[in-house]
């Protein structure tokens, strides 16, 4: 039996895929206070663990995948996207759009092989104008964080493509009822997926999130891999608020499990009340 996890939204389904998980180094976040801080050791990890996430869309004659996991470049405890894809009863071949949140490593880098191959022989790749141009320079530092190597590898999954790599505004319709919604900060073309269908809304944060365990009660808090690190922050608290305000199921590309709930004020910041 699948333990995967499931939502209908309306006449659409989603398939959330865990990709693996991580424990993020304090030294990746921002705006700690001291308390928090001292928190966080190697022993008790746990208020920086974070989930990597794909998720497969079946709407109609479509199946879409949005994001692609991190392959083998963070370790041994991620890079299983490929297998969860097969619990869903889902072939490469039967992926038919592929959509990118944003152009990290970690959401795009199981799109291809380690020889540069694309693994979705018949998916279409749609990705942010802005988010595209970003990334398709040649002017990037080997130190940046947000850096070559990045640059580089987004070249590759682009090149693996090739004609089959679409440009989208942040109003363009990814499938039949999915949209983004526009979340710069993280990257400039950073954005999460909205799900309208029969009157019934799901919202997929993107990476406002990366920390459940500490963002959700402190949005102040943010991660050293934000391109513009103020704006992340405006995107974060306007995606949180949207979700709570209008009462939308939600989920994140680093959401923890379960996988889908509601956003519930709690002090000054939100508690995560899954479905």
């Amino acid at each position: 039996m699948s333990d995967l996890q499931e939502l209908k939204i309306g006449s659409t389904r989603i398939v959330a895929l865990k990709d693996g998980e991580l424990s993020i180094p304090k030294e990746i976040l921002l705006n700690l206070d001291e308390d928090t801080s001292n928190r966080i050791t190697e022993e008790n990890n746990q208020l920086t663990l974070n989930n990597v996430n794909a998720y497969l869309i079946f709407k109609d004659d479509k199946i879409l995948l949005v994001d692609a996991g991190c392959r083998d470049l963070f370790g041994p405890t991620c890079g299983f996207v490929h297998n969860e894809i097969k619990k869903a009863n889902v072939k490469p071949e039967d992926i038919t759009d592929i959509f990118f949140t944003h152009l990290h490593p970690d959401h795009v880098a199981g799109a291809i092989d380690k020889d540069g191959k694309s693994m979705f022989p018949n998916a279409i790749v749609k990705v942010i104008e802005d988010e595209f141009n970003f990334w398709n320079r040649d002017d990037f530092d080997d130190v940046e964080i947000n850096g070559k190597n990045f640059a580089d590898l987004n070249k590759a999954v682009i090149k693996a493509y090739g004609d089959r790599v679409k440009t989208l505004s942040n109003s363009q319709e990814i499938i039949s009822g999915v949209y983004p919604v526009p979340l710069p900060g993280h990257t400039p073309g950073h954005c999460g997926f909205r799900i309208d269908d029969n009157n019934n809304n799901f919202i997929q944060m993107g990476d406002v999130l990366h920390a459940p365990n500490l963002q959700l009660a402190n949005p102040d808090i943010s991660v050293i891999f934000d391109v513009d690190i103020e704006n992340g922050l405006k995107s974060r608290k306007k995606a949180f608020d949207m979700v709570c305000n209008d009462r939308i199921i939600c989920s994140g590309g680093h959401m923890l499990e379960p996988k889908f709930g509601y956003l519930d004020k709690y002090g000054n910041g939100y508690k995560f009340v899954p479905v």
